[in-house]
C-alpha cells in the first residue's frame, strides 16, 4: 500500500507540474466534457425543432394579429350575404307566406278578399325589402361559405399549434450556446497538444489505478486487523484459561514440578519423533532402493534414490546425477517401483502383515518377471497369496517357487452351470483334496 501511495503522490506531482492544476480537477474536467457533449446534443435537437416549426407554421403565424379582423369581416359578410338573399327572393317569399296563411285552411274566421290578400303580400314584400338602401358593407374577402369555414378552421389550428413554442426554444438555444462557450473557455479542451493530451490520459489512468489499488489494500488491511483482533482475543482467553489451570496445579508444589517434568518429557518426545521419522524415512529409502535394484532391469543405471523426510517425495537419479522422472518410466518400471516401495514400507514398519498380489506379472517383460519371482515373491512377507494366471506363473516359475509354497489351488469355471468351484492343486496338478 505504501508503494501505491508513493506512486500516486509522484503521479499527482507530475500532473500539477505539467498542467498547473490540482489533480482533483480531472474529475471536474471529465464532468465538464460530459456536460459539453450533452449541451451540444441538446442544441442540435432544439435547432432541429426550430427549423421544423419555421417550415410548417411560421409563415402563416406571422399574420396572427390579423386573425380577429378576418373573423369579424367573415361574420359581417356572412350576415350581409344572408340579407341580400332574403331581399332578392322577397316577392317569392311574400307569396309563400300568404299561401301559408290560407292553406291548407285559413287561420282566421273571415276569409280575406283578393284585394286584402294582395295588400298583405305587398306589406310582407316591403318588410322583406327593408334595409336594402342601408346595405353598404364592402365585400373584401367575398368567400363562399365553404371557403370561409376552411379559413376559420385554419386560423384556429394555427392558434393552437406548437408555433408559439418558438420563442422559448430560441431562448433555450441562446442559453445553451452561452453555456457551451463558457465550458470551452473554462476547460483545457483544444489548448492541449496531442502529446499533452496523451500525458493527461496516462497520468489520469495511473492515478485512478493507484487509488483503486490503495482502496483494495485498505480493505485487505482492515480484514487482517480484524483477524488480528480476533486472534488476540482468542490468545487472551487461552492465557486466562492457562492461568486458571496453573493456579489449580500450583496449589501443590509436587503437581507443579510434575507438570514441568511432563513438559520436558513432551519436548524430548517431540525431538525423538522428529529424529525417529528421519531414521524411518532413511530406512525406507534404503530398503526401497535395495529391492528396486534387485527387481529393475535398469538397476545398474540408477545411482541413488532419496525420499524427502517432510514431503515424502521420492527422487531417483542416474549415474550422471540427473533426476529420472517417474512419469518417464514404462508401465513395467512403474509397477516395479510400486512393488519396491511396498516392500520397503513392510520392512520399515516391522509389521507382519499378509500380502495379496493380483496378476503381478501381466505388464512385465521376461527380465522383470524373473527378478520378481526369484527376488520378491520369496521375501515379500511371512504370508503371501499370489493370484495369477497360468501364463504368468508357468511351469518354470512354479517350479522355482514350489519350495517356498505352502499350497496351491485353482478356480475352475463351469459354463454350463455358470459356477466357479475351488480345486486343490495348480492348473496342471491333479486334485489332492
Amino acid at each position: 500500500m505504501e508503494d501505491f501511495k508513493s506512486q500516486l503522490a509522484e503521479a499527482r506531482k507530475r500532473f500539477h507540474a505539467t498542467f498547473h492544476m490540482a489533480p482533483e480537477t480531472r474529475e471536474t474536467l471529465r464532468e465538464q466534457e460530459k456536460r459539453r457533449v450533452m449541451l451540444a446534443n441538446r442544441l442540435a435537437q432544439v435547432e432541429s425543432e426550430i427549423r421544423g416549426l419555421c417550415e410548417k407554421s411560421l409563415p402563416f403565424s406571422l399574420a396572427g394579429k390579423l386573425f380577429d379582423g378576418i373573423r369579424r369581416q367573415i361574420a359581417v359578410e356572412r350576415e350581409t350575404a344572408s340579407g341580400e338573399a332574403i331581399r332578392e327572393n322577397a316577392a317569392q317569399l311574400a307569396r309563400r307566406i300568404v299561401r301559408v296563411v290560407e292553406e291548407p285552411e285559413p287561420i282566421y274566421t273571415e276569409k280575406l278578399s283578393p284585394e286584402r290578400m294582395a295588400e298583405l303580400e305587398r306589406r310582407i314584400y316591403r318588410l322583406l325589402r327593408e334595409g336594402e338602401s342601408e346595405s353598404g358593407v364592402e365585400k373584401i374577402l367575398d368567400l363562399s361559405e365553404r371557403d370561409a369555414a376552411r379559413v376559420l378552421n385554419r386560423m384556429e389550428a394555427l392558434e393552437s399549434s406548437e408555433v408559439f413554442l418558438l420563442k422559448p426554444l430560441l431562448e433555450e438555444a441562446q442559453a445553451v450556446e452561452i453555456e457551451l462557450q463558457q465550458l470551452d473557455g473554462a476547460g483545457l479542451g483544444d489548448a492541449m497538444t496531442t502529446s499533452e493530451r496523451d500525458l493527461f490520459e496516462e497520468l489520469q489512468a495511473e492515478m485512478e489505478s493507484c487509488s483503486t489499488q490503495i482502496g483494495r489494500k485498505t480493505e485487505q488491511l482492515r480484514l487482517v486487523e480484524e483477524d488480528i483482533l480476533a486472534l488476540e482475543k482468542r490468545v487472551g482467553a487461552i492465557e486466562l484459561e492457562i492461568e486458571k489451570l496453573l493456579e489449580k496445579h500450583n496449589v501443590s508444589k509436587e503437581k507443579a514440578d510434575f507438570i514441568e517434568e511432563c513438559k520436558a518429557i513432551g519436548n524430548v518426545l517431540n525431538q525423538f519423533i522428529v529424529r525417529l521419522r528421519k531414521n524411518k524415512v532413511h530406512l525406507l529409502q534404503e530398503k526401497t532402493f535395495e529391492m528396486y535394484r534387485l527387481l529393475s532391469s535398469r538397476g545398474g543405471l540408477i545411482k541413488d534414490m532419496t525420499i524427502d523426510d517432510k514431503t515424502y517425495e521420492v527422487h531417483i537419479t542416474d549415474r550422471n546425477g540427473h533426476e529420472i522422472r517417474k512419469s518417464a518410466l514404462s508401465a513395467g518400471e512403474k509397477e516395479i517401483f510400486a512393488v519396491s516401495l511396498l516392500w520397503g514400507l513392510a520392512q520399515t514398519s516391522e509389521l507382519k502383515l499378509p500380502i495379496i498380489i493380483d496378476t503381478p506379472l501381466s505388464r512385465l517383460d521376461s527380465t522383470h518377471r524373473d527378478n520378481i519371482v526369484n527376488n520378491y515373491f520369496p521375501n515379500a512377507g511371512e504370508q503371501v497369496i499370489i493370484l495369477s494366471t497360468d501364463t504368468e506363473i508357468d511351469a518354470a516359475y512354479y517350479s522355482a517357487l514350489k519350495p517356498h509354497l505352502s499350497g496351491a489351488a485353482s478356480l475352475v469355471f463351469d459354463p454350463r452351470q455358470e459356477l466357479t468351484t475351488f480345486r486343490q492343486g495348480y492348473f496342471w496338478e491333479k486334485d489332492h483334496g
